[in-house]
């Protein structure tokens, strides 16, 4: 006999119900001239301006300038979904998380939730287990709650619907499609991700104690922040020096307000959502630090710098675990000062080049923060050079002058969801000798980029970037990085950064506060103190 399927008692709070929102949606169409709009400012973006187009041509075969052409052609016969879902599908299809389509309003800074979150360890046997880690309080009934081991997913067993689910993800890795999977099963940042088919859930789950249940839950939207009484993206438009993935971002700041264990106090160096926690872990010759990044999306590098050099005051001295799991990047001068203050020596910062066309060139030209650029884009015509000469972007001796650094021995803990500014950090972190790197997956999410907006590159490049309709908008990679110091030259961009070791997650980790990982730190720390 079947058990009886229950429904949460109350909805979400704050949420409002997918087919709500979806038909709010649909009441005001894009007019078909805004759309040929959109297709002819991704054609200037890919073709004039996306520095990893031969990296991605060769990688994958991808064409998006065809593919954008021929959307083109398309337009009039497509409906609104469809047209969206097919722009953003040519980007999506690069594996580039910097490089995304953004949708209009009412799309911008929403996100759609169950208000759970899935994740997935491996017994002792090699056998994978999918448990609800975490959930919001409306949605305690039925014993469904944290811990609770999920069988089947709408009729489909969980398995299966997992890897549904990750076909359709952007990743270079396995490991990081899988955790992209995993992650979009409960949350979809709207305005870079498609809706749900469904608008409803359908799970069938046990309990801790091995009883079976299932339950009915809604999709919800949800709005990742607020800022004077309307949703916005928690990722600024006009910011130069940024290296991020802005749907995870999204979806990190609707995770800290559902169902985060951290309840830091804020400050000038968290910015917005809170990124910096800190306690003491447990060690065989004493407790350890344990620093957790959650993201550099903060708009003063110095005032970060200073926060994370406070909190290494602090730290013992037998070491310091630094833990950037699921941290989607931000900005880059940050993440390098950051480095800096944990390194007992100066470090080598990440290298940076433009694509050498047209637009390139006339954005180094506008720009006088391009100057250094410009003469190797200019001369790329004779040479041949796909790319620009490679300089850095942030000076970390600068940024930090002054500054108190951490020099007792370190171990960083990465996985796949680990992007952008945050490979960054991770590169110098191995490059610049720092301590060894222990993953929870074999690399990181391998996104190697400074990205500007369609915005940010308006200013500089007016006659060749208009006003795009009803806040749609665009981001691109528009300077490659590459590593430095001992892997000087490797490109990050779908590489990424390999741990020394690797820790597959147990349940321990995923019900009690990642025991085991931090064991395993804290070993390693211990090996890396010990006297020669």
């Amino acid at each position: 006999m079947s058990p009886r399927i229950t429904e949460p008692p109350r909805p979400l709070p704050g949420s409002t119900g997918l087919d709500e929102f979806m038909e709010q949606a649909a009441a005001d169409p894009l007019p078909v001239a805004a759309r040929y709009q959109l297709v002819a400012a991704a054609r200037v973006l890919v073709e004039e301006l996306y520095v990893h187009l031969p990296l991605k041509r060769a990688r994958y075969a991808a064409d998006p300038v065809q593919r954008l052409r021929l959307l083109e052609r398309r337009v009039p016969s497509l409906s609104e979904p469809q047209f969206h879902s097919e722009l953003a599908a040519v980007f999506r299809d690069l594996r580039d998380l910097h490089t995304v389509y953004q949708l209009p309003d009412p799309y911008r800074g929403h996100v759609a939730t169950l208000g759970f979150l899935v994740e997935r360890y491996v017994d002792q046997d090699g056998t994978p287990h999918y448990i609800v880690s975490k959930t919001d309080r409306s949605l305690d009934h039925a014993d469904f709650g944290a811990g609770v081991e999920l069988e089947f997913w709408n009729g489909v067993e969980i398995e299966r619907a997992i890897e549904r689910s990750v076909t359709a993800q952007v990743g270079c890795s396995p490991d990081a499609r899988l955790a992209r999977g995993l992650e979009s099963l409960t949350l979809r940042p709207l305005r870079t991700s498609p809706p749900p088919d469904e608008r409803r859930v359908l799970l069938s789950y046990r309990t801790p104690d091995g009883r079976p249940r299932e339950t009915r839950i809604q999709w919800r939207v949800r709005a990742a922040e607020w800022h004077a009484g309307r949703a916005q993206d928690p990722v600024p438009t006009l910011t130069p020096h940024l290296g991020i993935d802005a749907g995870n971002e999204a979806t990190r700041h609707l995770k800290r307000a559902l169902f985060t264990p951290y309840r830091a106090p804020r400050s000038p160096a968290r910015g917005p959502g809170g990124v910096l926690a800190y306690r003491l872990a447990p060690g065989r010759s004493g407790p350890y630090g344990h620093l957790r990044i959650f993201s550099f999306n903060v708009a003063s590098a110095r005032l970060f710098a200073e926060q994370v050099a406070e909190i290494a005051a602090k730290a013992p001295k037998e070491g310091l675990i630094v833990d950037i799991r699921g941290n989607p990047g931000g900005n880059i001068l940050a993440a390098e000062a950051a480095l800096r203050v944990l390194s007992g020596h100066p470090v080598a910062p990440v290298r940076f080049s433009l694509p050498t066309t047209r637009a390139a060139l006339a954005l180094a030209r506008s720009n006088p923060g391009f100057r250094d650029w410009t003469s190797s884009i200019r001369t790329a015509v004779e040479t041949g050079e796909p790319y620009s000469q490679a300089f850095p972007l942030s000076d970390p001796e600068a940024i930090t002058a002054g500054l108190p650094h951490y020099p007792g021995p370190k171990v960083l803990i990465i996985d796949a969801l680990t992007y952008s500014a945050a490979d960054i950090f991770a590169a110098g972190f191995q490059d610049n000798g720092l301590g060894s790197i222990l993953g929870t997956s074999e690399f990181t999410g391998a996104g190697g980029a400074n990205v500007w907006t369609y915005d940010l590159l308006g200013v500089w490049l007016p006659e060749l970037l208009g006003p795009l309709p009803r806040g749609a908008g665009f981001r691109v990679a528009l300077r490659r990085a590459t590593r430095a110091g001992r892997s000087a030259g490797l490109a990050l961009e779908d590489f990424g950064v390999q741990a020394d070791e690797v820790h597959r997650l147990t349940r321990r980790d995923l019900t009690l506060r990642n025991k085991d990982l931090l064991t395993r730190a804290a070993a390693l720390l211990s090996w890396a103190g010990a006297p020669p």
